[in-house]
């Protein structure tokens, strides 16, 4: 029987040791491998994140030393700093700043703030290479290692010109609304208290030169000079408001077929009483056989009265001033009028539809007037689809003006433009008079009450309510602007009461104005100052 093996046997402890050896050298191998193949990883890292860095072209990211030199550089810094990185590394970057910081030792405080508090951030303006500024909002951030000992800085800047340009433009942009706003808020007030006084003075006068036979003769010329002058007054204050809405887009048109030779005739007769003050000739040849135009006949009409308006001013007494209209070859329709006055320099002629351009500066001093006329009237007539067009010799040749607009054909329904209607009410009428203003009150219920009207007066809102509430009226003719509250609220209040008519009496005339109106109640709007047979031919209808 053979003996059995010892259990630890020097073959057997060789074969261990020979094993624990091996597994050493395994673990060791393997440790080294896991080394070297961690090493590798983090190259493959720092490699991608240098890539990435240097492939972000928005931002410059780049290192600087604790003394602020360059140490790094990326294609981002680069493109807006337009340094390339031979050029830069080594160099400070005090050079990215204007002489002005760079003498109040800006960059030195930034990198001892950002190594105080850890990283700062700033906006101000940075010098590229080619010395041209930009707006530039940056990061800097302290680099430390693991004791704590301060090894640089990183910077990261962003170019944010386009960014300010569009912040600077939006702030202008409101501005330029909220001035603009403050602009139009300023003239419907202005136009309000200068429209107020003009409504007693045009109604007594208007009243004066319709009885005008009742007057000694030699007050009856007199009457007609004062309400000349108040109306003129009052189309200066138009013409001002006429061309902010214009200019702005805010002027509404409403078109209609219109016969043009009934707006022709009816500017001659508002300009009549100029006319015949300075005995001018006028020849009128209505010649055109379409006549009939898609327009809004209250603005055409005002282009016409400029134009003539125009003639007469600029023409010496005795003048000669010719109207004519007619058709071209393609059937459009034109309006021509043609003086003998002072004429237009040829220099001057592609300014005269210019606002506030009036020629030769003492034609202002001469003539007066604020230059608006013919720039409102070529904005209607572009409204309307037409153009307008002037000729002239020179100064002393005087000038001619032409009209050109689409003719259409007749439509059945004749549009009636008669702002002169005289006839009596077909009723007398209650009438709930609201208005602040004494003379205007006071002159405005005395014509009224000539004419038939029971006229009863309330001088604020609250006096006005207390009555819509106790009485019943046919009509309230009310002021909008009132002391304690507006025109809105009382038509509003009388229209819950009774069935009521209601006429807005106001100097505030923009479109809006007129819009609210509407949407408060108020059947119709009368700007002041008030024509005093405007408001008879409402008064008519309203009790017809």
């Amino acid at each position: 029987m053979r003996p059995k093996k010892p259990i630890c046997s020097v073959e057997g402890t060789e074969d261990k040791r020979r094993s624990d050896s091996d597994g050493d050298n395994f673990a060791a191998n393997f440790k080294m491998s896991d080394d070297r193949s961690t090493e590798s990883v983090l190259q493959q890292t720092e490699e991608q994140f240098h890539i990435l860095l240097d492939s972000v072209e928005e931002y410059a990211i780049y290192m600087i030393d604790p003394t602020g030199n360059v140490m790094t550089w990326n294609s981002g810094a680069q493109k807006i700093k337009q340094y390339t990185a031979a050029e830069i590394i080594g160099k400070n970057f005090a050079c990215f700043y204007t002489a002005e910081d760079v003498a109040a030792e800006k960059p030195q405080r930034n990198l001892r703030e950002a190594a105080r508090k850890g990283h700062i951030r700033d906006q101000g303006l940075r010098v590229r290479k080619d010395g041209s500024i930009f707006h530039a909002e940056i990061v800097l951030t302290v680099l430390r290692d693991s004791t704590g000992k301060l090894r640089g800085f990183s910077k990261v800047t962003r170019d944010i010109t386009e960014q300010i340009r569009i912040r600077q433009f939006e702030a202008e942009k409101l501005a330029a609304e909220k001035a603009s706003k403050a602009k139009d808020d300023f003239l419907a007030a202005l136009s309000h208290e200068l429209r107020t006084p003009l409504t007693p003075a045009l109604l007594a006068a208007t009243y004066l030169a319709d009885n005008a036979a009742k007057l000694p003769s030699e007050f009856a010329e007199d009457v007609a000079i004062i309400k000349r002058n108040v109306q003129l007054q009052a189309r200066l204050i138009d013409d001002l408001l006429d061309i902010t809405r214009l200019t702005r887009g805010k002027l509404e048109l409403h078109f209609e077929s219109v016969d043009a030779h009934a707006l022709v005739r009816d500017a001659i007769e508002i300009a009549n009483s100029a006319i015949a003050a300075k005995k001018l000739k006028l020849s009128t040849q209505l010649n055109a056989d379409k006549h009939h135009i898609s327009a809004d006949s209250i603005r055409l009409q005002q282009v016409f009265w400029n134009l003539i308006n125009n003639a007469v001013k600029f023409t010496a007494p005795g003048g000669q001033i010719n109207i004519r209209t007619s058709n071209d070859d393609n059937g459009h329709f034109q309006f021509e009028i043609t003086d003998n006055g002072i004429g237009i320099e040829i220099e001057r002629l592609c300014s005269l539809f210019t606002p506030f351009e009036q020629g030769d500066p003492s034609i202002t001093r001469q003539f007066g007037g604020l230059g608006l006329g013919l720039a409102i009237s070529k904005h209607l007539v572009d409204l309307h689809g037409g153009a307008i067009t002037v000729q002239s010799r020179g100064r002393s040749y005087g000038a001619t003006f032409k009209v050109t607009l689409d003719a259409v054909e007749e439509s059945a329904e004749k549009t009636e433009v008669d702002s002169q209607t005289r006839q009596k009410p077909a009723k007398s009428l209650r009438i709930l008079l609201v208005e602040d203003h004494g003379d205007t009150r006071q002159t405005l219920s005395r014509l009224l009450s000539h004419f038939g009207h029971q006229i009863f007066v309330a001088d604020n809102r609250q006096s006005a309510l207390e009555m819509v509430q106790s009485q019943k009226f046919d009509v309230v003719l009310s002021d909008i602007g009132l002391p304690d509250g507006s025109g809105y609220d009382v038509i509003s209040r009388a229209k819950q009461k009774h069935p009521v008519k209601g006429v807005a009496l106001t100097g505030f005339g923009t479109d809006e104005d007129i819009r609210r109106g509407k949407e408060a109640g108020f059947d119709f709007h009368l700007t002041k100052p008030v024509d005093f047979h405007e408001l008879r031919t409402v008064l008519s209808q309203i009790g017809a």
